[in-house]
């Protein structure tokens, strides 16, 4: 049994097939002991890749751009389940749609991230000016951390009237009624590669067909989410430690829309790339030739 370290940024839905396929044997019956490592954020996960403290995981492909810029020895191998923006800008109940937000704080990673970037285009498209109608406020490690929305204060936690969540917690706020969908970035931004699975370089010569045989379990793993969804969301429930019908609303509300065979947006990701120049986060003559080896 060979042990495969898979590197992953964050705590969201997207982690899930790799709970679920170790659950089901996915990886086992391919000869892989699959652990997940957490180096919370994408920059911290290209760092140990850099390092080749980890050779696969997963990442948004915007930090993985600007990784590949300063020198990442890897490339994208295959897409996470969250290839299109399954990103929701939610808001507190009484704001019922995009032009109630003007007068109101709406939060954000940090200056110049791209939900920065998301919430000025989808303000702008709503007729809202977003330097001087909305107040964009810095949340930093906050940053998706549903509490920033509870009608009562909590200590260190900056409130805001809307941002941006991911699933599952965007349908466990909703059960606490602490929040309402006000829209979904993916309609702002219709083709646009999100998550990436990546491998180092020198692991796609040396280890390829463990890498390919890792590639199948996740596969798996992900088809039988999609044939199997009541009895996910039941194990899914367990791994986030939330009520099942919160986990079973957030996996049906996007399965629907998940790559269940990894497949690449090429397209989307040359948006993406357009994207990240106009931010000025990765240089402006970077291309994406020899940076994927789709297994």
């Amino acid at each position: 049994m060979a042990r495969v370290i898979w590197g992953v940024p964050s705590f969201w839905i997207e982690r899930f097939p790799l709970y679920y396929g170790r659950w089901r044997g996915h990886f086992e019956k391919r000869g892989i002991d699959l652990r997940i490592r957490y180096l919370w954020g994408g920059p911290e996960l290209a760092a140990a890749v850099s390092g080749g403290r980890v050779w696969i995981g997963e990442m948004g492909l915007p930090p993985f751009l600007k990784a590949c810029s300063d020198g990442l020895p890897a490339r994208v191998i295959g897409s996470s389940t969250i290839q299109q923006l399954d990103h929701y800008l939610v808001a507190r109940p009484q704001i019922e749609e995009m032009r109630d937000l003007q007068g109101k704080r709406l939060g954000i990673l940090s200056p110049g991230s791209c939900d920065e970037y998301f919430a000025r285009s989808m303000l702008r498209a709503s007729g809202l000016n977003p330097d001087s109608d909305v107040e964009l406020v810095a949340l930093g490690p906050a940053y998706g951390n549903v509490r920033c929305f509870s009608p009562s204060p909590v200590s260190g936690l900056a409130g805001v009237d809307a941002g941006f969540l991911v699933e599952p917690f965007v349908a466990q706020a909703e059960r606490l009624g602490w929040v309402r969908i006000l829209a979904a970035v993916r309609d702002f931004f219709p083709s646009y590669q999100w998550g990436i699975i990546l491998a180092r370089i020198d692991a796609l010569a040396s280890k390829r067909e463990l890498i390919q045989r890792a590639m199948e379990g996740f596969r798996a793993s992900c088809r039988e989410i999609a044939e199997r969804p009541e009895e996910a969301a039941s194990f899914g429930a367990q791994v986030f430690r939330i009520p099942r019908d919160d986990f079973r609303r957030a996996l049906l509300r996007d399965l629907e829309r998940w790559e269940l065979d990894a497949r690449l947006d090429v397209q989307g990701m040359g948006n993406c790339l357009q994207v990240q120049k106009q931010l000025g986060s990765v240089p402006a003559d970077l291309e994406l030739e020899g940076m994927i080896e789709q297994l």
